[in-house]
């Protein structure tokens, strides 16, 4: 299950397409993620970060409907990043990383308000947005790969939570995470990486 945060800009967006998403009671041990809106070139653009890795998520130009449905279009994004940054075989590894994924994506439940160490790295990434698009590309992504080819370079920059010893890269992080969630491979053609060792020290 998606937890789904979101600042009052987004929550204004959401209200006034209509987007019904049911309301959290109380905190829960979901999937969290948190949503902010800023505009660039004119264009709405929503900044959508996973709190563990602080993985962003892009999304450019959205219309009425995409925000009316915005659960749907955000579970879509996720799989399809995920798919997509781990780069997996298939069929096989990649089929069995989209089913896990979709299992967390499986509904989604929201609450207003952003999480203070999340809305500053949120913050960086827009402003850090704002300057590939202004002074190096001049124009914002116009298609999903795009979004997600911008989402890598941004994904790419050391950052730290609080409570943390060392930066992480978010990108390498997210994917680590989900790695994580594909069933370990036991087979006759796997080899244990501490048999290996034993091996070589006894050639």
């Amino acid at each position: 299950m998606i937890h789904l945060h979101f600042s009052k800009t987004f929550s204004a967006d959401l209200a006034k397409a209509g987007c019904a998403l049911l309301l959290a009671e109380h905190e829960t041990a979901g999937w969290h993620w948190y949503a902010h809106r800023v505009t660039l070139l004119r264009k709405k653009c929503i900044i959508v970060m996973e709190e563990a890795s602080r993985y962003a998520l892009i999304f450019v130009g959205l219309k009425k409907h995409d925000f009316a449905g915005f659960d749907q279009v955000l579970r879509s994004r996720i799989v399809a990043e995920a798919s997509w940054l781990c780069d997996l075989p298939h069929p096989g590894p990649n089929e069995q990383l989209i089913a896990a994924v979709e299992q967390k994506c499986s509904s989604i439940i929201c609450s207003p308000g952003l999480d203070r160490s999340v809305q500053a790295h949120i913050r960086q990434v827009a402003d850090e947005m704002e300057y590939f698009v202004k002074y190096r590309y001049e124009r914002l992504p116009e298609t999903a790969e795009e979004e997600f080819a911008l989402g890598c370079q941004l994904n790419d920059t050391l950052r730290k939570r609080g409570g943390d010893k060392d930066y992480f890269y978010p990108q390498r992080k997210w994917r680590e995470s989900l790695l994580a969630l594909l069933p370990q491979q036991v087979g006759p053609n796997v080899v244990n990486l501490a048999d290996f060792k034993k091996g070589r020290k006894n050639v």
